[in-house]
């Protein structure tokens, strides 16, 4: 049993590893084929992860009814014929010998079946008695069996028929499931080999480590960048936030160079100074959106806003709640400085958006007058 290499045929085949032991290399490899066409099949039912302890459950099973291991005298011939089949007792293709396969509860379907055929003998021998009045209880008795035996032959087919249709339904689950498994692959595989996006280096799964690092820097600068903008400029001047902004980049590109020329030194691996922009830009960002916070806190509305948090709370909760109301209005403030913020930003990107549509509009202007 050691010697399976499969982890799933291990966990499924372990009730019968001396069975197994008995089974020459030839009845090993075909019995492997068995196990697999078991587990995909269970795989269907009850999943992929939970199929092998299913299947060893089932051999469990199997072999306390012949009493043990020691009683099977011909491993490979039980195994194919008894231990690894499912033996459903009804349509249900989770049904096995009556249990569930996913719950190993009793089967709720056979139940239904027991009670259905009850109530068609009942039907049966109630139109029999009405049909044949005359006649003697052995005949009618007769005509009841052979109509039950009719019914029930009608019953099989349906429920062959059934199997047939679930069994084709697990098989199409399943080359679904190696389909989408298969495209997942292949996405994955290409994904990998994809060359960097923007230098180019091959089998960088779209973005090098090195690019990776700079589109952070790149992101983390604009934003450094526009918290500056937002809190030293004139929104409603157009031309003052557009030359803000150049000024604030280039100072702030220069504090990002000297931060990490400091960290490595003037000669430093450009990787090692690519790996490191992104935390020097990252603190550079919060810094200025902490102070952005601190200035806005001292603002008239966050101040408004802190003394009336504070005057609420006293009136609510009496003398005694001083300390309290003071921690709720630093909250209070701290929430206003925060929505001046983002309302200071939203400005930003609008005043941008009115500088790129005017612009926009003066060159359609110009192209046609030329």
């Amino acid at each position: 049993m050691a010697a399976l290499g499969d982890l799933r045929h291990r966990t499924a085949l372990a009730p019968v590893a001396w069975l197994w032991s008995r089974l020459n290399a030839g009845q090993q490899a075909v019995a492997l084929r068995a196990v697999e066409r078991a587990l995909e099949a269970l795989s269907g039912i009850v999943g992929m992860k939970v199929a092998p302890q299913v299947l060893a459950n089932r051999l469990t099973d199997r072999l306390e009814e012949v009493g043990g291991e020691a009683l099977v005298r011909d491993p490979m011939g039980w195994l194919l014929g008894r231990g690894l089949m499912q033996r459903p007792a009804c349509p249900d293709p989770r049904c096995d010998d009556g249990i569930r396969l996913d719950t190993r509860s009793d089967c709720p379907t056979c139940g239904n079946i027991v009670h259905m055929r009850r109530a068609l003998r009942a039907r049966i021998a109630t139109q029999v008695e009405a049909e044949m009045r005359d006649c003697d209880p052995a005949a009618r008795r007769g005509e009841v069996e052979r109509r039950l035996r009719k019914e029930t032959l009608l019953e099989e087919a349906r429920t062959q028929s059934h199997r047939a249709r679930a069994a084709r339904e697990a098989e199409q689950r399943q080359e679904a499931i190696a389909r989408r498994r298969a495209l997942e692959e292949d996405a994955e595989t290409a994904r990998t080999q994809a060359p960097c996006a923007d230098c180019g280096l091959p089998e960088a799964a779209g973005l090098c480590p090195t690019c990776s690092y700079r589109r952070r820097t790149e992101t983390l600068m604009r934003e450094a960048v526009d918290l500056a903008v937002a809190m030293r400029s004139d929104l409603s001047d157009a031309a003052a936030v557009a030359e803000l902004t150049r000024q604030c980049e280039t100072d702030t590109r220069a504090m990002l160079a000297l931060a990490c020329e400091r960290a490595h030194g003037p000669d430093a691996d450009p990787a090692w100074i690519a790996f490191t922009a992104p935390e020097v830009a990252q603190r550079i960002r919060n810094e200025r959106r902490a102070a952005a916070l601190r200035r806005l806190e001292r603002s008239p509305e966050a101040v408004a806003e802190a003394e009336a948090v504070y005057e609420a709370v006293v009136r609510r909760r009496g003398r005694g709640a001083e300390a309290a109301a003071e921690q709720a209005a630093d909250a209070a403030g701290r929430r206003t400085a925060e929505f001046l913020l983002r309302q200071r930003m939203g400005e930003l990107r609008a005043a941008r958006e009115r500088a790129a549509l005017a612009l926009s509009a003066l060159g359609r202007v110009a192209g046609e007058a030329v």
